[in-house]
């Protein structure tokens, strides 16, 4: 089902014929939201994330644009389906002409989770993220992101880790990267050139003020830094945590990662 300025449709092409269009040829800002549990997730801080990026690339933003107005739009969806406990909602806002529009498509999925199952990474070296804070936005970088998706699926790996211009790692194709080393949990700056993810916030907040066993810490990270660490994790909104079993010759345990997840899932998500 698909939210198009406010109107559900079951297909896409029901929608207003200048949006789809649009949704076509003009550039789109992206933000997905996840419904997990019988409840949308940090909606307060996806709504600040959205209206900065809008802000940034100097997208009009309607009055009408609060967060009980976006809570209203994604709760018309949810209307839509029965007995619905978990899905990604996609929130695409496009200029057409001087107004700002969005269509919000809704996927019906599984909980977030944390499994032990084969997820070989590696390094993506033919093409580098910027390490400028417009880098932090999601649609800067998109299409080295499908080209980096066709690369990890051709050399049969599950998913790898972009380098910047100084060659330090930034994030991985599906989310943010952690490495697990002693009580350390090590993770990119933001000024590496890594998504301002409002999950990664999230964890890294409540890794900061709640969680006892693990401190976090916010680095410039080189790419030996993987064969030095005990676990690698890779945290995503849509599918929530991935522990690294091979990045290269070099394998890992998963075990940890799950229970930091759990600890998660319990106090943050529930």
């Amino acid at each position: 089902m698909f939210n198009c300025n406010g109107s559900i449709v079951s297909r896409i092409n029901q929608g207003e014929d200048d949006l789809i269009r649009a949704l076509h040829t003009n550039f789109c800002i992206h933000e997905t939201i996840r419904f997990n549990k019988n409840q949308i997730l940090l909606l307060e801080e996806h709504y600040f994330r959205i209206i900065s990026t809008l802000r940034r690339y100097r997208f009009k933003i309607p009055m009408n644009y609060t967060m009980d107005f976006f809570q209203d739009e994604l709760q018309k969806l949810i209307q839509t389906q029965k007995k619905l406990e978990n899905a990604v909602f996609i929130l695409q806002f496009i200029k057409l002409n001087s107004s700002t529009q969005f269509i919000i498509s809704l996927r019906v999925t599984e909980p977030l989770e944390s499994i032990n199952i084969p997820y070989k990474i590696d390094l993506y070296k033919e093409a580098t993220i910027s390490s400028s804070n417009l880098s932090n936005l999601t649609p800067t970088n998109w299409g080295i992101r499908i080209m980096a998706k066709r690369y990890a699926e051709e050399n049969g790996l599950e998913d790898i880790i972009f380098l910047n211009e100084n060659k330090n790692l930034v994030e991985s194709l599906e989310g943010s990267i952690y490495l697990l080393q002693g009580t350390k949990l090590l993770t990119p700056r933001l000024e590496e050139g890594c998504q301002n993810y409002t999950i990664r916030n999230a964890f890294n907040k409540w890794l900061d003020r709640k969680q006892t066993l693990y401190s976090i810490l916010e680095c410039k990270l080189n790419p030996f830094e993987l064969q030095k660490s005990e676990e690698i994790l890779i945290l995503s909104i849509e599918i929530g945590l991935r522990s690294v079993s091979n990045y290269r010759k070099t394998s890992y345990s998963q075990i940890k990662g799950q229970e930091i997840f759990r600890a998660l899932n319990n106090d943050l998500f529930n």
